[in-house]
């Protein structure tokens, strides 16, 4: 399921994020179109599939979302609402496709085949060698708090919010 479990557990970024935030909500939500709409690489998406579906089967896997409408923000907030317990990422250590030098969009893109999963501490070493050579990086920890708190390429701390805030934000509807 997607909702966090504990406190302390690590949050994986599994696959690369690339410039891809045309036809995004996040570029919707700001009148903008864009020109760079995600692409599949079916021989990656299939091998980073097969591994995450692999580390699924050993139980090092306690819960997973994919990043497609909303990116790692709109992930990252559902898991925590789901779970009622906060988070920390960094997202100078997400895997890029490509350089990126604007926090929004790599908080934002949508590019495909990438998920966030959460893992045990004591489960990190068997994951990252179920995971082989796919693109991955420990983003962040599961927080005993009810705030998302994201940084920045820089270190500096760009949302910081609570998952109530999130939750109501979610479900209200969308005004064009």
């Amino acid at each position: 399921s997607m909702d966090f479990k504990e406190a302390g557990d690590l949050i994986y970024i599994v696959g690369a994020t690339y410039n891809e935030l045309g036809g995004s909500e996040y570029f919707r939500a700001r009148g903008f179109i864009g020109n760079s709409v995600p692409e599949v690489n079916p021989q990656r998406a299939k091998e980073l599939m097969d591994r995450l579906s692999l580390a699924a089967e050993k139980g090092l896997v306690r819960a997973c979302h994919d990043l497609s409408e909303g990116g790692i923000g709109v992930a990252l907030a559902e898991m925590a609402f789901a779970g009622g317990l906060g988070a920390t990422a960094r997202l100078e250590r997400v895997p890029l496709g490509e350089p990126l030098d604007r926090d929004d969009f790599i908080l934002f893109s949508e590019s495909n085949s990438r998920f966030l999963v959460e893992v045990a501490v004591g489960n990190k070493g068997e994951f990252e060698k179920t995971m082989g050579v796919a693109s991955f990086a420990v983003i962040g920890q599961v927080a005993d708090s009810e705030m998302v708190e994201i940084y920045g390429r820089d270190g500096k701390r760009v949302v910081s919010v609570s998952i109530g805030e999130l939750k109501e934000a979610w479900q209200k509807p969308l005004r064009w």
